[in-house]
């Protein structure tokens, strides 16, 4: 019984052990098992559900945040579509050193990223070996881009305003610029306001403008944020102001400088009125509405300048003067001065002599002790206004030279003292006229002379009265002779008839008023009734008989009384030079020619003019043994005096 119960323990123990052994390797087995897998779950749900928070949309410039559980963050490699600089916050260190925990992952945006786009990040947990298992990816979606909020901005702006917007969201990235035209401002941001001043785009005033707001990334237009039509308004201006015109004062005493703006204005303004040598002015001033009154506290000095300076002033509208600022010069004046006078050369000997001051001047003041008139010349005077009026007592002398002294200290009606003299230098005038006779409608034919010598030229235009332009051409040889009498040499004496037929020039005809064509009209051999002119014939072109005319007559009767010693007839327009059958005509026409330019046509050439040729003055001048020649101008309608000028004063010095 013992040996049975032996086996019986024996085999109990046997069992067991084999049991305990069993359950060893068993626990060993999964225990290694659990060891190996764990780490992998760990890693697994640290990749999959450590990432508790992110923002599904996101600025396209601004930096965004995930924030988790990241164990030991240096071993993920993060992997993102979208490019930006990865920063790791809010960790745990152990040592100071080691980083074993963290809980934000930032991504900033190193440029703007498109809107609207979706981007992938993903976190991948030991990436070496590459194991997807191990892998995270979220997705974050972009905004639009920053757009502006509904503003309310007048139409009509200042040139220098400020304009404000409004932004949905701010963008470090992105600058905002105003654009008018090719001009362009840059905005100041004030986190989700914009100021934009648009004074830097100098703009007018009283104008419209388009102006578009943008916004600007590395110096690329990314979005059209505003556009819109802009009217800017009138710029502040003075309207009225009882500165004269000129900005001279004729008084020392100025009560007020009143300026009537075309706006109101705000009372913040400043003024500041200043001499010619920066000394200050003391003075006060006002405001009424759109009315600036300032009042000087004492005298102005006479002929200074002064300079009133507004500044700081602002209509109540925002606008301003253009350039920021008034700047007025004015002065006060330096007493009477000459302002204008009636001399001139050819002044009439018998004339009255009137000086026209600056300032009204004060009648109770002596005016000969001022104004001498060629130094002993008597006169009586009169003053009105700004006039003096000289009288002389006696006729000026003919032809000559006069003076006029006007001394310092006279005095206007406001008290202001000349203190400068002036003197004025005049010449009577030299033309002496004289009736010589009169056409058959009743007009004068007049002679001007020049000079007083014994030896006379005569010189004469307008027998035709289609030749106005020779009428000129005489017209403007009397203003020469005026002005240069002194050259008329002492023995010689120059006889001008502006205007042989005044009834043709009247009547804008070649003839008289009695149908006469005048250079036929002359007692020539060769005087013929019916005469030609181109073409055409005229059966009593000639007259009824030489010298049946009283223009002829005339012309005939000075040439007889004055015996000239050359008489010059002007006609145009064939540019020819043609003098009479004398060797001294002859002489003085090659001259004439040569000086002018003209052709010379020798007497008596046959086919110079395309017809017949009779009863001429040059005919008859020739033939009773008076030197004459005519003059032919080029033109029918230039009076052709300064080809012509040379050529008549050698007449004249002959």
């Amino acid at each position: 019984m013992g040996s049975n119960i032996r086996r019986y323990l024996t085999f109990w123990l046997t069992r067991d052990l084999k049991l305990l052994k069993y359950k060893k390797i068993k626990f060993f087995l999964l225990s290694t098992i659990g060891i190996l897998i764990l780490p992998f779950l760990l890693l697994f749900a640290i990749t999959e559900y450590n990432i508790y928070k992110y923002p599904a949309e996101i600025n396209p410039s601004e930096e965004f945040c995930i924030e988790g559980y990241f164990l030991f963050p240096k071993f993920y490699r993060i992997d993102s579509s979208l490019p930006a600089e990865i920063e790791i916050n809010k960790d745990v260190k152990i040592f100071e050193k080691y980083r074993i925990l963290a809980r934000e992952i930032c991504l900033l945006p190193t440029e703007i990223l498109g809107e609207s786009n979706t981007y992938t990040i993903s976190f991948t947990y030991l990436s070496n070996p590459p194991l997807d298992i191990f892998q995270k990816q979220i997705e974050v979606t972009t905004h639009e881009y920053p757009k502006i909020e509904e503003i309310q901005i007048e139409e009509n702006v200042n040139i220098d305003q400020v304009l404000e917007y409004e932004l949905t969201y701010e963008s470090s990235l992105l600058e905002y610029y105003i654009f008018s035209d090719e001009k362009s401002v840059q905005c100041e941001k004030e986190s989700l306001l914009l100021k934009c001043s648009i004074g830097e785009l100098n703009l007018n005033y009283e104008d419209t403008y388009e102006l578009q707001l943008v916004s600007i990334y590395e110096g690329k237009v990314v979005k059209i944020l505003d556009t819109r039509i802009v009217n800017t308004l009138s710029s502040l201006k003075i309207e009225s102001s009882n500165i004269p015109s000129n900005g001279i004062f004729q008084s020392t005493s100025i009560q007020e400088l009143q300026l009537s703006l075309n706006k109101e204005i705000e009372s913040s303004f400043r003024t500041e009125i200043t001499d010619e040598s920066g000394n200050e002015i003391s003075h006060t001033s006002s405001l009424n509405t759109n009315t600036l009154s300032i009042s000087p506290s004492q005298q102005f000095l006479q002929n200074t300048k002064y300079f009133l300076r507004i500044y700081e002033i602002k209509a109540l509208d925002g606008s301003r003067p253009e350039g920021g600022e008034f700047l007025i010069e004015f002065s006060i004046d330096d007493g009477p001065s000459i302002k204008s006078t009636n001399l001139k050369t050819g002044f009439s000997s018998t004339g009255d002599i009137v000086l026209t001051f600056n300032q009204d001047i004060s009648g109770s003041q002596d005016i000969k002790r001022y104004i001498k008139l060629n130094s002993s010349t008597d006169y009586n005077f009169s003053i009105k206004g700004k006039q003096v009026t000289l009288k002389p007592n006696a006729n000026l002398i003919t032809c000559a030279n006069q003076r006029v002294d006007i001394s310092k200290g006279i005095i206007s009606t406001t008290g202001l003292i000349s203190s400068k003299g002036s003197s004025y230098t005049f010449k009577t005038k030299c033309e002496r006229v004289a009736r010589i006779g009169t056409s058959v409608q009743g007009r004068g034919i007049f002679a001007s002379y020049f000079g007083n010598g014994s030896k006379k030229i005569l010189l004469f235009g307008a027998m035709h009265g289609s030749e106005a332009n020779t009428r000129t051409t005489m017209s403007k040889l009397i203003a020469e002779l005026e002005v240069n009498s002194s050259r008329i040499p002492e023995d010689k004496t120059v006889i001008v008839v502006t205007t042989f037929n005044p009834d043709g020039i009247a009547n804008r005809s070649r003839f008289n008023a009695n149908g006469v064509d005048l250079n036929r009209n002359f007692n020539s051999s060769n005087w013929t009734q019916g005469t030609y002119f181109k073409e055409n014939f005229y059966p009593t072109g000639g007259g009824q008989y030489p010298f049946s005319e009283p223009e002829s007559i005339a012309i005939r009767d000075l040439v007889i009384r004055e015996n000239p010693y050359i008489s010059i007839s002007f006609h145009s327009a064939a540019a020819y030079v043609v003098p009479s059958n004398t060797s001294r005509s002859v002489e003085l026409g090659i001259l004439y020619a040569q000086l002018s330019g003209y052709k010379y046509i020798a007497p008596g050439t046959q086919g110079a003019f395309t017809y017949d040729i009779t009863g001429t003055f040059e005919g008859w001048a020739g033939q009773n043994g008076y030197n004459a020649m005519v003059i032919e101008l080029a033109s029918a309608y230039n009076d052709e005096f300064s080809r012509n000028r040379n050529a008549i004063w050698k007449m004249i010095e002959q």
